[in-house]
């Protein structure tokens, strides 16, 4: 199972910019030529959220599932302060991630990059704080793969702030 994180485009924090739909439209080429498959794709309710993920499934016909209660994980979160409510928004994501993998099919979580952190975080084991020290750039993507070992299943990130798409040929 693979669970592949779409960066926002870049964006003005309420909508795409041109940039934002170049990167996703030349992220959706790459993703056609290596044949790309998977069940559904998450969004929340934020415009920028809601409109990189209809890009995606328009031209790769995967549906959209919709949860407005996906708030951003904030950077102060990340790096370890939290308020009760933030502590409400990370309870909800773990089980949002643990729908997900009982689903148990290939799914693009198209959200923003803070709860792609707390999603990796909840994954792997490895600390929320320590997931500021990797890049998550717009129009970007990141593959986390579960690997079958024994009678166990360990999470690992197979490819980090992929932007190969984004690079001029």
């Amino acid at each position: 199972m693979k669970i592949y994180f779409i960066h926002l485009g870049e964006n003005d924090g309420s909508s795409l910019t041109d940039n934002g739909i170049w990167q996703l439209n030349m992220l959706v080429n790459r993703l056609v030529i290596d044949r790309f498959r998977a069940d559904r794709i998450y969004a929340n309710g934020h415009d920028v959220s809601r409109q990189s993920a209809g890009i995606l499934a328009r031209s790769l016909g995967i549906p959209i599932f919709h949860d407005e209660r996906f708030v951003e994980v904030k950077k102060s979160v990340i790096e370890g302060n939290f308020t009760e409510s933030d502590v409400e928004n990370l309870e909800y994501i773990n089980m949002f991630v643990d729908e997900v993998v009982k689903n148990g099919k290939d799914s693009v979580i198209a959200l923003g990059d803070g709860i792609h952190r707390a999603v990796i975080s909840r994954l792997t084991g490895m600390p929320l704080h320590s997931t500021r020290h990797f890049s998550l750039w717009p129009g970007s993507i990141s593959v986390l793969q579960r690997q079958d070992i024994g009678s166990t299943g360990v999470w690992r990130m197979t490819s980090v702030n992929d932007t190969n798409h984004l690079r001029a040929p």
